[in-house]
Formats: C-alpha cells, structure tokens, sequence
C-alpha cells in the first residue's frame, strides 16, 4: 500500500509540474487574425486588426508592457501612428488599428493610407498576457488593400453592359412583337374574299399576296397599285390648268373688265351710302323707310 501511494504521490506531482510549466511562455500565442495573413482587397477607412489570443490580455500590467509592442507599416517601411483596444467582455481579444486622427485616407500629408498597396501590422515578440508570458516571436499580418478607381471602372463597365443587354433585349423584344403581328395579319389574309373584292381570279391575288410578304420580308415596302388608264386618241394628260396666253392666243373674252365695271360700281354706291349717313340709321329708321316707301 505504501509503495502504491508512493507512486501515486509521484504521478501527481509530476501532472502538476506539468501544467505548471504549461503557463511558461511558449504556450502564448495568436490563434487567428482577422484579416488574415495575404488577404487583398480590404478597405483603407477605418483600417484595423482584430487579434485573437489563447491567453487573456489587457490588464493594468500588460496594458504598459504592450505599448510599444505593435505598428503598422507600408511597403516602404513607414510606420502610422496606430493604438491598441482591449475587450473586458473579451479578454482574449485585441484590436489594433490605424490612429484616424493623425492618418488620413484621401487627399496629401504625411500620413495618407492609399489604394492598391500592402500594409503590415507587426506584434513584437515581447507582447505579454496577463501573467507576463511573451510570444516568443515577431508576428507579421500582411494585407493589401482594395484598388477603389480599377473597381469603379469595372463596376462602370458592368453597369454598361447590363444596360446594353437590356436595351438589345427589348430591341429583340419588339422585332419579335412586329413579327408576330405580321405572322398574324398573313394568317388573317382571305385570297377568295380578296378575289372577290377585287374581281381577279384567287391565283392572283395569292400571287400578289405572296410578292409582297417576300418584299416586306427583304425590308422593301411595296409601291400602291397604280390603275392604268385607257388611252383616248387625241386626248393628252395635262398636269392642271393653263390661260390661253400660255399657247400663244391673244384673244380676250373681256370678263375681267367687266369684273372690273362692277366692282369699280359697287365702291361707288357704298361711298355714296356713306356719304349720305345711311349706314349709321338705326334699324327702326330703316324700317319705317322702307315702310313708307311700301305706301307710296
């Protein structure tokens, strides 16, 4: 029994050696990051890191230690002013992130995010958790971020693509609606009840019908029919009326001076009319006038 307690006693104390040197420092470490090491297109406003850790930071104590233990970097090597948020709720998670009061996204200055370039957040090897165990080793998350003025040109192209098809789509559309109307007007076409209109046999009008479906279709519109008209001998077609003047005549019937008489005359009575003020009388002067006249 001793012997069996003995051996008990050395297994436990060697599980508990073990777990304590579990807590050493090789055991802190990063789990994930988001975003991930080699991810592209990610956006520059508001740029940060989530970190996610399998021991817990922030404490009073960490907090100081991991001050300088992060940043962010370009390709150049230029470091932007970054800072470092806790979660209490998570004390297994830290978000580094881009200082947005000293670093702008647009326009110049010293510190300007750009579009299309690769950005690194380094974590130091001696950032610590909460009971002081380190990582052990430099951390590097690479991303690069989006190239906004190659994503509005495609975005463009693609807006225009889509209107383009959708305005060929309705073009289709509509020829395909005039075709149908067509297809139905043909089926609608009678030849006896058009022979019939028309007095020709209904060979001739299928014939004539046929023609002008193959003209419609080739996009030529066919000419109305012209009905020929009988040629009289010794009658000409004139294009309208002309004055005798015009072939040579010089007689004249003397109807405009006669127009001319009369008109001439009729100006003549209304001056009179005039004036004699016989066009301002009132009506019932008028009347008994013409009254009187009756009388006489």
């Amino acid at each position: 029994m001793k012997r069996i307690g003995a051996a008990l006693s050395a297994i436990l104390l060697i599980v508990m050696m073990t777990g304590v040197m579990s807590f050493g420092s090789g055991n802190f470490k990063i789990e994930k990051t988001f975003p991930k090491d080699g991810t592209e297109n990610t956006i520059k406003d508001n740029m940060c890191v989530k970190v996610f850790f399998n021991n817990e930071v922030g404490n009073k104590a960490s907090v100081k230690a991991n001050k300088d233990a992060f940043k962010i970097t370009d390709p150049s090597g230029k470091e932007f002013p970054s800072i470092i948020a806790y979660d209490k709720k998570n004390p297994k998670y830290a978000l580094i992130l881009i200082d947005t009061t000293k670093v702008a996204t647009t326009g110049s200055g010293k510190y300007v995010l750009e579009d299309d370039t690769k950005y690194t957040c380094t974590i130091s090897k001696d950032f610590v958790d909460n009971d002081g165990n380190a990582l052990g080793k430099d951390e590097k998350i690479t991303f690069k971020t989006i190239n906004q003025s190659r994503n509005t040109m495609i975005y463009m192209i693609m807006m225009t693509l889509i209107f383009g098809g959708m305005i060929i789509f309705s073009i289709r559309q509509s020829k395909k609606a005039h075709e149908d109307d067509d297809k139905e007007k043909e089926a609608a076409f009678n030849p006896y009840k058009e022979a019939k209109r028309t007095g020709k046999s209904v060979e001739e009008v299928i014939e004539k019908h046929q023609k002008e479906v193959a003209k419609k279709k080739a996009g030529k519109v066919p000419k109305p029919e012209v009905k020929e008209e009988k040629h009289i001998p010794g009658a000409y077609r004139v294009r309208g009326p002309k004055p005798v003047s015009a072939a040579g005549s010089t007689y004249k019937t003397g109807r405009k001076a006669i127009a001319e008489a009369k008109k001439a005359a009729e100006e003549e009575r209304k001056r009179e009319l005039k004036a004699n003020n016989y066009a301002k009388a009132p009506k019932k002067a008028k009347a008994a006038a013409k009254s009187k006249k009756r009388r006489k």
